[in-house]
Formats: structure tokens, sequence, C-alpha cells
């Protein structure tokens, strides 16, 4: 019992001293704590985005510039959808992707869009 007041007092101490030598590593501690709660509360909620983005990246060797495409394109399920209807389903013109790597690209989304679905 007498060691237990004494770790209630310790703790007490460590969050009320303001001193310098406490502070800091108090305010790195629960910092970390609050970032790693934060993280391992978010929900991915555009599943189909973030799979096409990660098959793309791996499949193919982008270049910088579609990288950055594939980056700004695929941010939500929805923009995944368009993408999918626009070149995919109507052959519209992509200034980035043609001919083989486009398939490629409609294969993926296609997929992604499949997977979704099916959760």
């Amino acid at each position: 019992m007498k060691k237990f007041i004494i770790l209630v007092i310790m703790i007490l101490a460590f969050f009320t001293i303001d001193h310098p030598l406490i502070k800091e590593p108090r305010e790195k501690l629960l910092g970390e704590g609050v970032s790693l709660l934060g993280e391992s509360t978010k929900v991915n909620r555009n599943p189909a985005a973030s799979m096409a983005k990660s098959n793309i990246s791996a499949q193919l060797g982008l270049s910088e510039s579609e990288h950055e495409y594939v980056e700004k394109t695929f941010t939500t399920d929805d923009s995944v959808r368009l993408f999918h209807l626009r070149y995919c389903r109507e052959r519209d013109l992509n200034l980035y992707f043609y001919d083989d790597r486009l398939n490629t690209v409609c294969k993926i989304v296609s997929e992604s869009l499949a997977q979704k679905r099916v959760k």
C-alpha cells in the first residue's frame, strides 16, 4: 500500500510540476499519446481510391508527373468512378496514360471498384 501511495504521488508530481526538466518530456509523451490515439481512430473512407493508387504505383513505373496526376486524381471513391467512366468506358483521351498503360490503369480501377462493392 505504501508503494502505491508513493507511485500516485510521483504521477501527480509528474503532471503538475512545471519545471523545464519535467515539462518537456511530459509534453512530448502526451503529444505522442494523443497522435497515436488520433491515428488509430482514423477510418479509411475511400478504400477504392487508396487501393487504386497503391496498385497503380506498384504495377506501373510512374514518372514524377504521372505520380502527381494519380495522387491528385484518385482522392475519393467518386473521383475513381468518374475516371473509370470517362477514360475506361467512354474511352476519352487521357494525357498521362494511353494504350497499354491506360488499359492497365483501367483494369486496376475496375478491380478496386469491384472490391469496394463486395465489402
